[in-house]
């Protein structure tokens, strides 16, 4: 027993003698964040008009650009009682009543998240009557209708990519897919009133953003002290690394006009998606980039046994997890534009690779512009 009690305190000894102390990694969890329906929200500064068909993302305005006739503080609006608010929330308007049957507002709210990885994010919305919610230029209430709604407004609720909302639910929508870490993220909703007796106008809305668990940082080791140089060795100069590309195989674009033959691709097969462009350190697709896109659409629409994934690559210059972030935010924004341009869900998904296969393995302005790219691997044909 003795021995046994002398070896562990050896062992312990060593350990605080050599500075290494074995530790657990803990879970830090960030409580969710929760955004709802108040006076902090903007309004539009006069009534729009609500269209059969969605807002194009062109027509639907910044987090920093005004709303229609301007940009207002929406107000508390007056709640006859009978519709069922999202709890925690204020219902909201432009003004405290509606002036008369029909009017139609839009309603803004900005979130900026951080670098936190989000594990889910939901919707909870009620409103009268009838409301279209988009996050970051993306519609989010795609159904038409709500089998109940029989009443005479039957008009306000057959428009396409409509939700009419009925007075006594609350109508929850899973939007994780919608929102973007370290950027500024943007909600918009069109929503319209049918207030008849001019006092039931309202917007409810609640929003719970929730994080997933990180480990905490492991300390980083202490760098061994350099060795001395022994007495007449010969310093060999570094040899530069080579900017050969690491894939020897030619890669193969895709862009408008330049269709690939589709006898000719084999599962695993990679296309690089020529003139995608991003603004830099951001998600956002530029413009230019939407004729590539749109024949990529209409590529897959010709075939629809093609299945695909979407890769997002960067250069080397970022750290690892803002390139794994950078890169997969691009890669959903690829994907984003496929299905809401008609190509179905299930037959394209999104990695983002980072750094971690560069075409060259060097910093330089030319190698920055061959590794940070977006290519499309074949799954299925």
């Amino acid at each position: 027993m003795l021995l046994r009690f002398t070896a562990y305190a050896l062992v312990a000894t060593y350990f605080v003698a050599s500075g290494f102390v074995p530790t657990h990694k803990k879970q830090t969890d960030k409580p969710p964040l929760t955004i709802v329906t108040d006076n902090t929200w903007d309004v539009s500064g006069q009534q729009t008009k609500f269209g059969e068909y969605p807002l194009s993302a062109e027509r639907i305005a910044s987090p920093t650009s005004p709303l229609l006739g301007g940009t207002y503080k929406a107000v508390t609006a007056e709640h006859n009682g009978r519709g069922k608010l999202v709890p925690g929330t204020v219902p909201i308007w432009r003004n405290r009543k509606a002036d008369g049957e029909g009017e139609a507002y839009q309603f803004r709210k900005t979130v900026t998240l951080g670098a936190e990885p989000i594990q889910k994010i939901t919707l909870e919305i009620n409103c009268d009557d009838v409301a279209r919610v988009y996050i970051n230029k993306r519609l989010v209430s795609v159904e038409k209708r709500d089998g109940k709604l029989k009443d005479g407004y039957d008009k306000w609720f057959l428009f396409r990519s409509v939700s009419g909302f009925m007075f006594d639910r609350i109508y929850t929508y899973d939007v994780t897919d919608y929102f973007f870490t370290n950027v500024t993220n943007t909600i918009l909703v069109e929503a319209v009133s049918l207030a008849f007796d001019g006092s039931h106008a309202y917007l409810s809305a609640k929003i719970v953003i929730e994080f997933a668990p990180t480990p905490e940082p492991t300390p980083p080791a202490k760098a061994a002290a350099p060795a001395k140089p022994k007495p007449n060795t010969k310093v060999e100069t570094q040899k530069p690394v080579s900017a050969k590309p690491t894939a020897d195989k030619e890669n193969t674009v895709f862009e408008a006009g330049r269709d690939p033959e589709i006898e000719k691709l084999r599962v695993g097969s990679i296309l690089e998606l020529g003139h995608v462009y991003f603004k830099a350190d951001n998600y956002q697709l530029d413009t230019a980039s939407y004729r590539t896109l749109a024949a990529l659409a209409s590529f897959m629409k010709r075939h629809p046994g093609l299945k695909i994934e979407v890769g997002g690559h960067t250069n080397l210059r970022p750290s690892d997890r803002f390139a794994t972030e950078l890169s997969t935010n691009r890669a959903r924004s690829v994907v984003r534009y496929l299905t809401d341009n008609g190509i179905a869900a299930d037959r394209v998904t999104y990695k983002g690779y980072g750094k971690t296969q560069p075409r060259i393995n060097v910093v330089s302005k030319e190698a920055d512009r061959a590794n940070q790219r977006v290519e499309v691997k074949v799954l299925a044909k």
